[in-house]
């Protein structure tokens, strides 16, 4: 079985009003911190194979294209599978010819693309940085350089987004025909200009019931135009799935690499410091001698090594794969823990079909339309 890779790249052009990711806006320090990076790809080692690379942040493409291609051709001396699914994320401020080009030349063949909103007004709300036209830019330039695998992230309950917004930004994303579109409900975060807004009463957002409309219209909207339902929050063409995605909820091994990035390995999970001083203080000069590290070993700058016991696991194959719209399988989860998810969690599951928030479907337990809403609720059941 193969693995996947993380890599945190923790600037952007400008930081959000809703986010309270491992981010920064970008410094003097991007040249650094890439060299740091560097010194800790170059220190793995007995990985399996490569099957998913995934670059997030931050945004990967705030960095000047020099640095960026400098962590690309690190990452073609790994392991990689051949038919890889790699991902850079991206916001569409950041385009150019001369990026997608560099993108394509160095292997990714799958972009994330952070829309979020196609009303130029929403986006200044939520202090993105770039247009409705920025975006149509960046598909476009995207698909002339070949990459034709692509994501588009929407966001609704914003504030000042209605139902007919809501429905236009779907639309119009819709008509690029991107391949996969992610729509995820605002979640305010503590200590956030959007949490303080919010507390201050300077802004309103979207009643909870308004909230609820919007995913089930997304639903409905995706659904109709060809895209599968195959995650909560995620809609995709028939075989273009998030692969780097489902490989974590279905509890596959991945290594995370960067500032602050988390790494699983089946039996335990942990992350990288979350100090930027102490992570350039570690790699940023020296790559210390004889230090190496595999999926199975953490370097020593990682930090809250967890080993999860029997227990943990099966409550993690339960919360995780339940966001799967196909459900879990009650043979797979015999043959990763030898024991029958009746004699596990079968109170749990009477309940929760009882109250209507799982259904039987295809073998597989699954979310219904009603559990779809209340998701918390059920994973919760399982902690």
């Amino acid at each position: 079985m193969g693995m996947g890779l993380y890599i945190h790249i923790p600037f952007c052009v400008s930081k959000c009003s809703y986010c309270d990711f491992l981010s920064f806006e970008c410094s003097k320090i991007q040249e650094q911190y890439v060299q740091a990076l560097i010194n800790e790809i170059r220190s793995t080692s007995n990985l399996t194979q490569i099957d998913t690379v995934y670059i997030g942040g931050g945004t990967p493409t705030a960095l000047p294209i020099l640095l960026l291609c400098k962590i690309l051709q690190e990452l073609q001396h790994m392991n990689i599978a051949s038919d890889a699914e790699i991902t850079v994320e991206m916001n569409p401020c950041t385009n150019s010819h001369s990026l997608m080009t560099a993108l394509k030349s160095h292997g990714i063949n799958r972009l994330s693309i952070g829309l979020q909103a196609w009303q130029d007004d929403l986006l200044k709300k939520i202090k993105r940085s770039h247009t409705s036209k920025d975006f149509a830019d960046t598909i476009q330039a995207a698909k002339s350089v070949g990459i034709n695998n692509i994501n588009v992230d929407l966001m609704f309950g914003l504030p000042g987004q209605t139902m007919t917004k809501w429905k236009e930004s779907i639309s119009q994303t819709i008509s690029y025909e991107p391949s996969h579109i992610s729509t995820y409900s605002l979640t305010p975060a503590e200590n956030t200009p959007l949490w303080d807004a919010i507390e201050a009463g300077d802004v309103l957002l979207p009643d909870e019931e308004t909230d609820r409309d919007m995913y089930h219209e997304a639903i409905a909207m995706l659904t109709a135009a060809g895209y599968e339902h195959y995650e909560l929050s995620n809609f995709s063409k028939p075989g273009k799935e998030s692969q780097h995605n489902v490989d974590c909820w279905t509890r596959k091994p991945y290594l995370g690499l960067g500032l602050g990035a988390h790494s699983f390995s089946g039996d335990a999970r942990w992350h990288n410091t979350i100090e930027m001083d102490k992570y350039l203080g570690y790699w940023q000069l020296v790559q210390p001698k004889g230090t190496t590290a595999s999926i199975a070993q953490p370097f020593p700058s990682a930090e809250d090594y967890l080993l999860l016991s029997v227990q943990d696991a099966m409550a993690e194959f339960m919360f995780l794969g339940l966001r799967m719209t196909k459900g879990v399988s009650p043979q797979y989860f015999y043959s990763q823990f030898g024991k029958t998810l009746d004699s596990c969690f079968g109170n749990n599951i009477k309940n929760l079909v009882t109250r209507g928030l799982l259904v039987k479907k295809d073998g597989n337990f699954a979310l219904s339309a009603l559990g779809l809403d209340l998701a918390n609720q059920v994973f919760e059941s399982f902690v």
